[in-house]
């Protein structure tokens, strides 16, 4: 064949692609269950970056390399004056967003975590597949233990359906579960307790846990106190350091949930509970009887719309007898995909409102924080890409913590915004699935937000004339009992 046949033939099958591309709906055609796409001209012809990312932030180009947006926000943060605060507040990616712009919106929280040395507290760190394995909820509880005191892992479920890096735990024999999310059996008298899990004891059972030697979070390692969290009738012990102690009813009512518990004279690292009886079992706290304890609860494949299935008498009790002061709610990944029609979107702000309310009611004197959506990717016309519901369904939370008052963290947009998880898997600080972060990822996940809390604590404490509270490492010279 010719040359000039060739080429003439070249450019013919260009010109008739192009008239494909000028023709072909933007939208796609639907055949069956198939979807037929095709590039438009101008997708065609233009030059892409498919590692650029965008930032909600105003005051110029974010940089798009994940350590150096670290190093961006940490300087941004380093400021006591007020002016500074305020464009901080108003301008950084990684802010809170506050419910009416109160700043002084987590002032309570504050002082009772500076008073927790003396009157211990809690935080429940709900959330997704995201927090699975005590991710981000790791870091963050030993930033907050460094400074305010505190110790253990806190709120562990009787049976662990999911490995966690900060404790290894057994159960004999293994006993009936039930979930309030998508895994095993459901209950219908909703009586799932504070984990949205419960394991069913009817008879005797020994449950063992132990923490790991997991670096970077010593404040874990050690815990002084363990608490059943149950109902029904029965009585059980513990075994630390070669004595057994009985655990005891700490509180009596008639609400209906006992907190069994034992305080020991010594922290340990291990610890194993035989119990006997008819009773559900809703978890094991481990904690230092002073200080901070934070829980970490997650639900794989949940999008935080399951608390009002919750028997509310296995829940209220909790918040009220545990001095919890900060719920945090991290949801809305698992329902991304999803958000593409006005009804399904409406449900879902209603249903999670509803959600909000119940735990403003359940728990009064709580603040309450919801994180949103890391950024997730997926094939959008044969390359990955921010899914395109990810920023309307972000918009939706954003709607909701302003409706009902809470405060609201952008971790979209705290990571980089747009396309940002393409750089995270980059930099190995998230898996190849392209939605979950790993050790690494969760750990920076869990410094940025601490930094963002940080930055509000010190000048909540400018604010009322005080010094803050140091947050140098301190070193752990508990001794452990084995």
């Amino acid at each position: 064949m010719k040359a000039k046949v060739i080429v003439i033939f070249i450019f013919g099958v260009l010109a008739a692609l192009a008239v494909v591309c000028s023709i072909f709906p933007t939208d796609g055609i639907t055949i069956g269950n198939i979807k037929l796409e095709f590039p438009t001209l101008s997708e065609v012809l233009a030059v892409k970056d498919s590692h650029n990312t965008e930032s909600g932030d105003t005051t110029g180009v974010m940089p798009t390399d994940p350590e150096e947006l670290f190093k961006y926000q940490l300087e941004h943060m380093k400021t006591d004056d007020k002016d500074s605060f305020m464009e901080f507040c108003q301008k950084n990616p990684a802010r809170f967003h506050m419910p009416n712009n109160d700043l002084a919106y987590f002032d309570s929280l504050f002082i009772a975590m500076e008073n927790a040395e003396s009157e211990p507290m809690r935080i429940l760190h709900y959330g997704d597949s995201q927090l699975e394995g005590d991710r981000i909820s790791a870091d963050f509880r030993e930033r907050l233990q460094t400074a305010f005191g505190g110790g253990g892992v806190g709120l562990v479920p009787a049976v662990q359906s999911v490995g966690a890096m900060t404790v290894v735990q057994s159960a004999s024999p293994q006993l009936p579960r039930y979930f309030v999310y998508n895994m095993g059996e459901h209950l219908k008298n909703g009586r799932y307790g504070v984990m949205g899990q419960m394991a069913q004891l009817n008879g005797s059972a020994q449950f063992s846990f132990r923490t790991s030697e997991l670096e970077g979070v010593p404040h874990s390692k050690l815990f002084n106190k363990v608490t059943m969290v149950c109902s029904g009738s029965g009585k059980a012990s513990v075994m630390a350091g070669g004595v057994r102690s009985e655990l005891i009813d700490t509180v009596s009512g008639t609400d209906g949930l006992r907190l069994l518990t034992a305080t020991l004279s010594t922290p340990v690292n291990r610890v194993s509970v035989s119990a006997n009886g008819k009773m559900d079992i809703f978890g094991f706290m481990l904690d230092s009887s002073t200080g901070i304890s934070l829980d970490n609860v997650p639900m794989r494949g949940c999008s935080g719309t399951i608390f009002t299935i919750i028997d509310r008498r296995t829940l209220e009790p909790f918040f009220k007898r545990n001095n919890v002061k900060l719920i945090i709610l991290q949801y809305g990944g698992n329902s991304v995909p999803f958000m593409n029609k006005e009804k399904s979107i409406q449900g879902y702000k209603n249903s999670l409102i509803a959600q909000v309310k119940l735990f403003q009611r359940m728990a009064p004197e709580a603040k309450l924080l919801f994180i949103g959506p890391a950024d997730m990717s997926t094939n959008v016309k044969g390359e990955k890409q921010t899914y395109p519901q990810l920023e309307p369904t972000i918009e939706i939370l954003k709607q909701v913590c302003a409706e009902t008052g809470i405060a609201f963290w952008n971790l979209y947009e705290a990571m980089g915004g747009h396309n940002s998880m393409i750089k995270w898997v980059d930099a190995n600080l998230a898996g190849k699935d392209y939605l979950h972060f790993t050790r690494e990822g969760a750990s920076k996940v869990a410094d940025m937000l601490f930094n963002t809390y940080l930055m509000y604590y010190r000048f909540y404490c400018k604010r009322v004339g005080r010094m803050p509270k140091s947050f140098e490492n301190k070193d752990d010279t508990t001794k452990v009992s084995k």
